[in-house]
């Protein structure tokens, strides 16, 4: 939307006015029903062992989850009822949308190189206080729940926590890594230091070894190999945090540094049509630093004001080679950014809750990018250009309750974007998103939560589809795009929230997205040649189901269990820009996450305290759902099968945690089929079909944690 519109921005005062008004509209009557009935208890859940109810905080104690034996805050923080950690969209520039929902010691984790999963395995169970549920509160950060990990306060000492872990394959890759931290604590100021060295096999499923298959459309065979595909990453990282009060306030400073590069050495033995060798290299160099100031002081009886700033810096080098005996090709590619980001926010806590900030980010992209093809040089629309957003955001948000039955939550922002590009090709834009959210929640009684919320959402544009980039070994070549919107999203959500089985909770949630300027492939011309690029392809929608259980078994008479399941499913539906037909649409549209058509991830548990033994089965599906991908040329599947892994853990002291594991234990495949046409896909014949299998194998490991 172009920002100098007038008559656009008429009517979007006219709709906020009307928004506002049906969601008061709305809320009112429920308000009326709930207060005509008998008073209703406290909407949290009933208190059990170790945990304890004041307001809409609901606080857990250690004691809580020590029938689990958990090893770190992370162990802890999985068994919250009700509570999903999400670790927030890093690939987000600027600071709002891209935090998790988790606090520790009430303050938001800023990093974007050391994800909240990370930093909650690298704090000590026994160095955690308490646990608490927050709802409703100043600033949710647009969640609904919060989760804050307090740590316990200790005398100027040093603690800390060392972990060792290896693991190897039947393949004879391994992986190893040791992370150390340490954290020196006296009163109100906390000096952090971590980090972490190793290798990481992953858990990817488009790569290891297997074989690749090319068929006719008629099912005769045209090309057959064994192919050997691993990818093994390199992480280092380290990280500085300090807390310290400030001039009445609390200043916390941080930084870090991570180096990464995932690296493939590729062997396909071609044994059909003719018996030869091929191979491959790819190679991914990215480091980051990152420097943050937070401060925040009391206003007194006017609240609170936080100042925060951030400074990022990425530099990856990316290069690709084929050798098939007969042609060389090759691809390079370099991308620069940085992000500047700073923002100041306020909010009051009292009958109602207050919230309103601004925030302001200067991001630059550069990329330069090249193509041979047997010695030749190729064109690649976008190969070399710079890219600078200049963004603002500015919003309010305020919370109260009507009784203990009903909250609601009404805010809304408005983000403004200036576009610049130079190089290979030239571009100027503006863009102006107006975001309103409105969330009721409803507690009928102490074991049933209700909450529903209507919002729009507007994506960022990801620098990288701008610019050309390649992926020989996978057969991809995209174009760089330039005309390129956000895709907008009006999403409504409703969530049921049940304390069921005794300490269990079960959390049902029904989306539906409605989504215009649909981000996905298009085709892009350089001369006589098509490339596939990214761009938008008009209106669709999405539709999802998630249900979600955590709890013990004690209400059948086993205690001791513990489930921790997950089960989602989503359903899209766009028009296809090249055939017309409907289709699933790609991505995750306002965001830059990995949507997926049906996934499950559950673990069970089962616990021998006696013993300080605990068993474990992880266990990860996608029902055999195909996540497409539809390019000018060709169409991709890829879906693998069920994950399953074990591990066993044992606790001889309460310093030390011994753990054994089998990751991937039936070592399931990665499937990739692809569906090549001789041009593009509305006037050209299919070419050939591909299948690729690959598995890294199952994981055979050890890790050993020390805490101090």
């Amino acid at each position: 939307m172009n920002k100098n519109n007038p008559g656009r921005r008429t009517r979007e005062r006219r709709l906020l006015l009307s928004f506002l008004l049906a969601c008061t509209c709305v809320s009112l009557p429920i308000k009326a029903s709930a207060q005509q009935g008998a008073p209703a208890p406290p909407p949290a859940n009933a208190p059990t062992l170790g945990a304890a109810t004041s307001g809409q905080i609901q606080t857990f104690q250690p004691a809580y989850f020590s029938g689990n034996q958990p090893a770190t805050a992370a162990d802890m923080v999985a068994l919250l009822p009700g509570f999903r950690l999400q670790n927030g969209d890093t690939g987000l520039r600027g600071y709002s949308g891209a935090v998790p929902n988790i606090l520790i010691d009430g303050q938001l984790p800023t990093s974007k190189d050391v994800t909240s999963s990370d930093l909650l395995a690298r704090i000590p169970a026994g160095a955690v206080d308490h646990i608490e549920l927050i709802r409703g509160a100043g600033d949710m950060h647009g969640y609904s729940i919060l989760a804050n990990v307090v740590r316990k306060r200790t005398v100027a000492r040093i603690t800390g926590r060392v972990q060792v872990q290896g693991g190897v394959t039947h393949y004879g890759t391994s992986e190893q890594r040791i992370l150390v931290s340490f954290v020196r604590q006296s009163g109100d100021t906390t000096l952090e230091v971590g980090g972490s060295y190793g290798r990481d096999i992953g858990s990817q499923n488009q790569n290891g070894f297997g074989s690749r298959r090319r068929y006719t459309p008629s099912g005769t065979p045209v090309f057959t190999s064994t192919y050997n595909y691993p990818r093994l990453t390199n992480i280092a990282d380290a990280t500085i945090n300090y807390r310290t009060p400030l001039l009445g306030g609390n200043l916390v400073a941080g930084g870090n540094y991570r180096r990464q590069r995932p690296h493939s050495d590729i062997v396909e033995n071609i044994t059909f049509p003719a018996i030869l060798v091929a191979t491959g290299l790819e190679n991914t160099l990215t480091e980051s630093g990152e420097g943050r100031l937070d401060y925040r002081h009391s206003l007194g009886r006017f609240g609170n004001l936080q100042m925060f700033g951030q400074h990022r810096i990425t530099a990856q080098e990316v290069s690709n080679q084929t050798n098939n005996g007969v042609r060389i090709d090759q691809s390079r590619s370099n991308f620069n950014t940085h992000e500047d980001t700073g923002r100041l926010f306020w909010n009051y806590t009292g009958r109602v809750k207050l919230e309103a900030g601004v925030e302001a980010s200067l991001n630059v992209m550069t990329s330069k990018s090249s193509l041979t093809q047997g010695g030749v040089p190729q064109v690649l629309p976008a190969a070399n250009i710079r890219l600078q957003e200049n963004r603002m955001e500015q919003y309010a948000v305020a919370t109260w309750r009507f009784d203990s039955t009903l909250g609601m939550e009404l805010g809304a922002r408005y983000e403004t974007v200036h576009l610049t590009q130079t190089g290979d090709s030239n571009l100027v834009k503006d863009f102006a998103f107006f975001k309103p959210r409105w969330l009721t929640t409803w507690n009928p009684n102490s074991r049933n939560e209700f909450r529903f919320m209507v919002q729009r959402l507007a994506g960022q544009l990801v620098f990288r589809d701008f610019a050309a980039s390649t992926s020989l070994n996978t057969n991809l070549v995209t174009a760089g795009n330039k005309n390129l919107e956000p895709a907008r999203a009006w999403e409504i959500s409703a969530i049921w929230q049940a304390q069921i089985l005794g300490k269990g909770t079960l959390v049902l949630e029904a989306r539906r997205e409605m989504i215009s300027h649909v981000v996905d492939n298009v085709p892009v011309f350089a001369g006589a040649r098509v490339f596939t690029a990214t761009g938008n392809i008009g209106y669709g929608y999405r539709d999802g189901i998630n249900a979600n259980f955590i709890g013990t078994m004690e209400a059948i008479g086993l205690p001791h269990l513990t489930l921790n399941l997950m089960a989602e499913y989503r359903r899209s539906r766009v028009h296809d820009p090249l055939t017309g037909v409907v289709r699933v649409m790609n991505g995750g549209q306002t965001g830059n996450i990995q949507v997926f058509q049906f996934q499950t991830q559950d673990t069970i548990t089962y616990d021998f305290p006696e013993q300080n033994l605990r068993l474990g089965m992880d266990f990860h599906n996608h029902g055999n759902s195909q996540e497409r991908d539809f390019r000018v040329d060709e169409v991709d599947d890829n879906n693998h099968g069920f994950k399953l892994g074990f591990f066993a853990q044992f606790k001889p002291t309460p310093q030390w945690t011994i753990r054994v594991f089998d990751r991937d234990a039936f070592q399931t495949s990665g499937l990739r089929d692809r569906e090549v046409y001789s041009g593009p896909r509305n006037t050209s014949p299919i070419s050939f079909l591909e299948r690729r299998l690959l598995s890294n194998g199952a994981v055979y490991g050890l890790d050993v944690q020390y805490t101090f």
